[in-house]
């Protein structure tokens, strides 16, 4: 699973986006003004000339004020040491770069809460201190995934699924999810995408599937109902309704295949801007294997054309 690309796509939802700082950074939210943000895409590297995979970049300014300033993001699956220096670079590098003050954010989503606190950065000598940088932390594990899936966040909602729960509450969890989703005023696109990045992390079993069926049946109306499994992972309801072991196993890897197709479609579009009607009949084709490679290979595409070779030697 690419981490990185997954937390990239979440947060570049403008309603996500809002949803973040006002759920876990709600005094910095005060002061951002939503009406101008721009996602720095560019290509950046650190001072070694290694490839900055692990970050986002929002470009907004001051509410009330012509200053601007950037908003570093960085998502991290496992546990760092170096965190806290490779975030002072990432600060430097970008305000040089950009001339503008930054506020860095680590988002940290390890199985297992971080060990001490990677911020501040302190550096002592005998006659003072140096330097001392602090950027915000936020150790999801650490968190409730229970009480954040019962708030009108769609931020909230996706990182609970990263956040601590005890596994034999899963289907109860994903009910309130799916719950609290059904309540949010937001586009077909951003549920969608809220749903499916919570899915994709915690996953039913056909059983669960089953289970959660019917607690839903118990709280929901029928067609209110029909509306939230339509945000559950295709495989899920494929397999549910095929109500067959192999039809279910075959669903399932289909509506993996499909949400995969899904998510490199929309990195494609970032990256590379539209794409042409072949282009994406031929990634809808590909096999689950093939889309799992492409997602891979699209970080260092420059040009459709890279593109277009990629296919080339991969389909048919």
């Amino acid at each position: 699973m690419d981490h990185d690309a997954r937390f990239k796509l979440l947060l570049k939802s403008l309603a996500v986006l809002r949803g973040f700082f006002d759920g876990f950074l709600p005094q910095v939210s005060g002061f951002i003004d939503f009406t101008v943000l721009e996602f720095v895409d560019k290509e950046r590297f650190t001072a070694g000339r290694k490839k900055r995979t692990g970050d986002l970049l929002v470009k907004t300014r001051l509410r009330g004020e012509a200053a601007g300033f950037l908003i570093h993001l960085e998502h991290q699956a496992q546990p760092d040491w170096d965190l806290g220096r490779r975030m002072l670079e990432y600060f430097t590098l970008d305000w040089r770069d950009f001339d503008l003050p930054v506020y860095p954010v680590a988002v940290l989503s390890h199985a297992e809460p971080a060990g001490d606190p990677p911020s501040p950065i302190c550096v002592d000598f005998p006659n003072g201190r140096v330097l001392m940088f602090r950027f915000e932390v936020i150790d999801l594990a650490r968190m409730d995934a229970a009480e954040s899936v019962t708030k009108p966040n769609p931020a909230l909602l996706a990182l609970a699924s990263r956040m601590r729960f005890d596994p034999a509450r899963r289907v109860m969890l994903t009910r309130d999810f799916f719950i609290s989703l059904a309540g949010i005023p937001l586009s077909r696109e951003d549920q969608h995408l809220v749903a499916g990045f919570f899915s994709g992390y915690q996953p039913l079993s056909d059983g669960e599937a089953l289970q959660l069926e019917q607690e839903m049946s118990k709280v929901i109306p029928d067609m209110a109902r029909e509306k939230i499994i339509e945000w559950t992972n295709p495989f899920i309801r494929l397999g549910v309704l095929k109500g067959l072991d192999q039809g279910r196993q075959e669903g399932r890897r289909e509506g993996r295949r499909l949400g995969e197709v899904e998510l490199v479609l929309k990195l494609l579009h970032r990256r590379l801007g539209a794409l042409t009607g072949e282009q994406e009949e031929v990634i809808r084709s590909l096999r689950l294997r093939g889309i799992e490679a492409l997602g891979e290979a699209l970080l260092d595409f420059r040009s459709r054309s890279d593109l277009n070779r990629w296919l080339k030697a991969h389909s048919g």
